[in-house]
């Protein structure tokens, strides 16, 4: 059976954090521990002093938090003025104006910030935004089946099954919102804004025509009061999920008794929404780690170009079906990865973990492949203990396109010392590695979109750091702290293009590697 994903969901915060993590923090000791906390609203209020402290680390956001963008321009000044940068506080990450989040477990967010208009900024979207939301999430992907949670700070508009229920605003509802549910069929809906907490029973979007391949799943909508509302209306709320692509499709389209008709009338909503263009057009999909604006201002598409994804899978190194790819350096290939010799290896056993396919790091890697490559590492465990060693594996997600797990072996009695080598020398250069506790994931701790550097020492303890543009990261740390003294006492052996070996050479090398690691081998 699928891992269920444990999720805490929050309404709108503004400035109330202290009241907000307190209660974070009880609820994850006493039912926890939760995966994540997504909040949706007004994250920051008029008075934002309580933040201070989470930034300068004096006080601790308990679990991942995720936040929607502003929605108005006097909150736009709380959030990262660079554009490549998502982090707020150590925990607290903002996602982005729209996109899709896709967890390390398989979740799939959709995400809209700010509030509906016929002009695009900082704190408000359009009819292009949703359009090209959607292109990212459907073209060129068959098998889509919908999303797990699409989080909005506005209520999609017709949601209120009977509004003798709950008595809205009108400010907070937007028909753009209606018609993303329609074309993403998310299994929940969750929205602020409205001060008022309110769950709709569910209801399923119907089939959209010939080219939605999407089925008719159940959506549920959750709308979410104000942080510590007087009225003490509903403003947290937990969910264990099981992603969506992991569910049996017999559970999905499953009946549920309490269902309701689909609020929503899609040929109604698209010739509203798009009756003033006789055709939608459309840049085609744009998707990025986090975040995926659109403008047809120069300076916001030269913003989106510099965060934009650009890659040639033909012409990288790495990838296995590239012409580019040193197929002769290649041990062994699995499902989804392959063992590669390490050209311009620190020792003969120097080898790289990659993917097949293209994935920027281990953040954005299938649970399949990041599957494989524990077993690739527990293969490697047993392959160097026959020499008495034991491995380091490190990756470094700067300043590169495929991932690549390095692996490099060395002695036993090198390891004793191998932590405070590590941390003593990052130190040294100018930054800190801290320790992954064991129960958090990396993605946790460092969102996709943010560069970092990650070791695993041998006995399995994982230090990492966040790779700041500050910091000129030296792009060979991992082989400097093996090159040292204590541990490989190779100082000539740090840059990789001063062990170069000719082709002859390494496929001399290939040939006997082949061979030596036929007994660990779990692909034959």
């Amino acid at each position: 059976m699928a891992e269920k994903i444990k999720i805490l969901l929050c309404g709108d915060v503004e400035g109330r954090f202290n009241t907000l993590f307190k209660r974070v923090s009880n609820i994850n000791d006493k039912s926890g521990p939760f995966d994540l906390l997504l909040c949706v609203g007004n994250f920051f209020g008029i008075n934002n002093k309580e933040f201070g402290p989470y930034k300068l680390g004096e006080k601790k956001v308990p679990i991942p938090t995720y936040i929607l963008g502003p929605n108005a321009e006097h909150q736009v000044e709380e959030y990262p003025q660079d554009k490549t940068q998502f982090e707020l506080c150590t925990n607290v990450y903002y996602l982005g104006k729209r996109g899709i989040y896709n967890d390390s477990k398989g979740l799939k967010i959709a995400y809209l910030s700010g509030l509906s208009s016929d002009q695009t900024s900082s704190y408000s979207y359009t009819e292009q935004d949703v359009v090209e939301l959607c292109d990212a999430a459907l073209k060129g992907n068959a098998s889509f089946r919908g999303i797990d949670i699409l989080l909005t700070s506005q209520w999609p508009q017709e949601i209120v099954h009977d509004s003798k229920e709950v008595n809205l605003t009108g400010n907070g509802q937007s028909e753009l919102v209606s018609y993303l549910c329609m074309k993403l069929k998310p299994r929940y809906v969750v929205s602020g804004l409205e001060g008022v907490s309110y769950e709709r029973p569910p209801f399923r979007c119907p089939n959209l025509g010939d080219h939605d391949t999407t089925m008719e799943t159940v959506t549920r909508f959750i709308g979410l009061a104000r942080v510590g509302n007087p009225k003490k209306e509903k403003w947290i709320y937990a969910l264990n999920v099981t992603p969506i692509d992991k569910m049996k499709i017999s559970d999905l389209v499953q009946r549920t008794t309490d269902e309701t008709p689909c609020p929503f009338n899609f040929q109604e909503l698209e010739d509203k929404i798009f009756r003033k263009k006789k055709k939608r057009k459309s840049d085609g999909p744009k998707q990025y780690f986090y975040d995926m604006n659109a403008s047809s201002e120069q300076e916001e598409r030269r913003n989106i170009k510099r965060s934009r994804i650009e890659f040639d899978q033909s012409k990288c190194w790495f990838c296995l079906a590239s012409p580019s790819v040193e197929k002769h350096l290649v041990i062994t290939v699995g499902e989804s990865c392959y063992l590669a010799l390490a050209k311009g290896g620190m020792v003969e056993e120097h080898f790289l973990i990659c993917p097949m396919e293209h994935f920027q790091s281990s953040l954005s890697c299938t649970e399949e492949v990041l599957q494989e490559i524990q077993k690739f590492k527990k293969a490697l465990h047993k392959f160097y203990y026959r020499n008495g060693q034991i491995p380091v594996f490190f990756e470094r997600n700067y300043k590169t396109s495929h991932m690549q797990v390095q692996t490099v072996p060395i002695p036993k009695n090198a390891a004793k010392e191998l932590k405070d080598i590590f941390k003593d020398e990052a130190e040294a250069q100018g930054f800190q590695l801290a320790s992954l506790e064991k129960y958090n994931r990396l993605d946790q701790v460092v969102p996709q979109k943010t560069p970092f550097f990650i070791v695993e020492l041998p006995d399995g303890e994982v230090l990492y750091t966040k790779i700041q543009a500050s910091m000129n990261f030296p792009l060979s740390f991992g082989r400097e702290v093996l090159a040292s003294g204590p541990v490989l006492d190779m100082p000539g052996r740090v840059e990789y293009k001063d062990c170069l070996l000719e082709r002859s050479t390494e496929e001399e090398v290939v040939a006997r590697i082949r061979t030596d690691f036929e007994p660990f081998n779990f692909t034959l």
